[in-house]
């Protein structure tokens, strides 16, 4: 991806892999991350998947934004944990590609993100 993401720095986000239309990313919990409820806020589970899915859209030479995004919260997560995001390109076109990014820990699903991506 072109450029440096410091919101994504400032997370505490981490890239683990990244190729043509894939990217794993994750995020260890910290007390930054957690909400009044005492589990993983959604807006950080929420920006750890999209990070994911703005690495494996915008690879190499491509430049891509998103412009339709949702997402499910599936399970909580706590302080301590880490989380890892997996982006994968479900398809693509001319000018449009589809991603799907599934967030968990360990083995357990916390959350299925659906993005699709303009390429310009």
């Amino acid at each position: 991806m072109k450029g440096k993401d410091i919101f994504r720095e400032n997370l505490g986000i981490h890239v683990l892999e990244v190729k043509d239309g894939y990217a794993k990313l994750s995020l260890r919990l910290t007390k930054n991350h957690i909400n009044s409820l005492g589990a993983a806020h959604g807006g950080a589970i929420f920006a750890l998947a999209d990070c994911a899915f703005a690495e494996a859209a915008n690879f190499g030479e491509n430049v891509a934004v998103a412009v339709q995004v949702s997402i499910n919260f599936l399970k909580p997560a706590f302080e301590g944990d880490t989380l890892t995001a997996e982006a994968v390109r479900v398809s693509e076109g001319k000018t449009l590609g589809v991603y799907h990014v599934t967030v968990y820990k360990e083995d357990k699903k916390i959350a299925l993100f659906s993005g699709l991506a303009f390429k310009t």
